[in-house]
């Protein structure tokens, strides 16, 4: 839990400069041009996605990993994403006319190079995390995350367009891969060995059971752009994204992070420690991502008022409908990993199928009656989807749904009460600017939640804390 501390206190700052950067970003962008560049990312993510067939999943769960099985994971995995990434480039011409996004093949080739890097130093980043060494993990994701926001910035007021994203994307990933792979001695994953299909099987059944899974959940995050693409056009489909990836923000930001630690942790305990690490693990996201989202979803008009112009008219409303995503998504991630840890692939396979299955149902029915219904579909399924998720671990181990849901409804109170609040206060800012509103607004709404919190879930808001205070000092 250490780790969790670590990370949190590491890329925090940089998230929040990227989160300005982003909304800073929306000036310079038509929608047009950015709903383009972003189906170039989503087609080059998607062969990326698809073809990860379970090995990072496997890296981490396998508790006696050798350098052999390293490496015929490293080749399986290399030579799949050399496939994958060869057919979207020599695709690039039809995927374009098919999205309606004619300019698409101009950002192809950077964002597969970008791709192809990210693919050799995807074994490397998962061997720091098996070390649980998160402090150089957390530096260079943090490093990498800035050096994205200040290029995207700069090429695009010196008036590079939607390419800028495209170029800063590329600079990013350079970053990552210069400060991971060298990080990581080559020969724990790189050492030669015989290729043999007794080493190879385990691994390609292992990644067929649980890619099945994985695929799905990629899908889930990334076709619901090209839906809304095309029933509501490539301008609505750039501000849906662009509020998506705001309301994604804390997700990604901390959520990932603290899911990654998990992860990693999980294998080193064994029943009721790993069923008690679970627990903890939950609550002490609920303290971090509850607010987060309840804090963003209360703001996001005003940030839609102070940040985005005419073009970009209706991200404020979205981001408000979509904000639910920073709880349930991160927190999902973390009963995955428990319960692929456990052996229990099976059931996540059947919840990521059949959520993506809603997801894409509801966009084709419901969500075209307006684009704020799709985007309540995606909150609305992401949040079944999480709670599916815990009643599948309930059910597997046989223990009390208050085991979870008790400590986790404290902090839910208490991150409600802030958008109550904000709701309450805000017709009587309304004379301010909308830059020093949201200011008012967010520092209103963290104290509500300290407030909250030491009047309502003090004993887990000190354990937090404690933990914090234990990754500043490792720090």
């Amino acid at each position: 839990m250490r780790g969790v501390a670590w990370t949190l206190s590491t890329t925090l700052g940089s998230r929040m400069v990227g989160l300005v950067g982003t909304l800073v970003l929306a000036r310079y962008l038509a929608p047009e041009a950015y709903g383009e560049v972003t189906a170039a990312a989503i087609v080059t993510a998607t062969a990326f996605g698809v073809t990860t067939l379970g090995v990072g999943i496997y890296l981490l769960s396998n508790r006696e990993l050798t350098r052999a099985q390293a490496f015929h994971a490293t080749c399986w995995f290399l030579a799949t994403g050399v496939v994958a990434l060869a057919a979207v480039s020599a695709l690039s011409d039809p995927l374009g006319r098919w999205l309606d996004a004619p300019s698409l093949g101009r950002y192809m080739p950077v964002f597969v190079a970008s791709a192809a890097l990210d693919r050799i130093a995807f074994v490397p980043e998962r061997m720091l995390i098996r070390a649980l060494r998160f402090r150089w993990l957390s530096v260079a994701r943090a490093l990498s995350e800035l050096t994205f926001t200040a290029l995207s910035l700069v090429l695009a007021a010196l008036g590079f367009g939607a390419m800028s994203i495209a170029w800063a994307y590329l600079a990013r990933t350079v970053l990552r891969f210069a400060a991971i792979v060298p990080a990581v001695g080559w020969r724990e994953w790189l050492e030669p060995h015989r290729l043999r299909a007794a080493t190879l099987g385990p691994i390609i059944r292992y990644g067929a059971s649980v890619s099945l899974g994985s695929v799905a959940t990629f899908l889930m995050r990334r076709w619901d752009n090209l839906l809304v693409s095309y029933y509501f056009g490539n301008a609505t489909m750039g501000a849906y994204n662009y509020a998506y990836n705001l309301a994604d923000t804390p997700a990604v930001a901390i959520g990932e992070q603290l899911s990654d630690v998990v992860a990693a942790s999980f294998p080193h305990a064994d029943g009721d420690k790993r069923l008690a690490a679970l627990v903890r693990a939950c609550t002490m996201m609920s303290i971090v991502m509850f607010p987060l989202a309840f804090g963003l979803g209360a703001v996001a008009e005003t940030v839609g008022h102070a940040f985005f112009d005419h073009k970009w008219a209706g991200v404020g409303t979205m981001l408000v409908v979509l904000s639910v995503l920073s709880a349930p998504r991160p927190m999902a991630q973390v009963l995955q990993s428990y319960l692929f840890t456990g052996h229990r692939m099976r059931a996540v396979v059947w919840i990521e199928w059949l959520s993506l299955g809603g997801l894409l149902l509801g966009i084709a029915t419901i969500g075209r009656l307006g684009i704020l219904w799709t985007c309540g579909i995606v909150g609305v399924v992401f949040t079944l989807r999480t709670l599916a998720l815990f009643m599948t671990v309930v059910r597997l181990d046989r223990i009390p749904l208050g085991t979870f849901l008790v400590p986790l409804i404290r902090p839910l109170i208490a991150s409600a009460a802030i958008a109550v609040v904000i709701a309450a206060v805000r017709p009587s800012l309304r004379g301010l600017a909308p830059a020093m509103e949201l200011v008012v607004e967010v520092a209103l709404g963290a104290a509500v939640y300290l407030v909250g919190a030491r009047l309502i879930f003090r004993d887990a808001a000190i354990d937090f804390l404690r933990l914090a205070r234990s990754g500043l000092r490792a720090r």
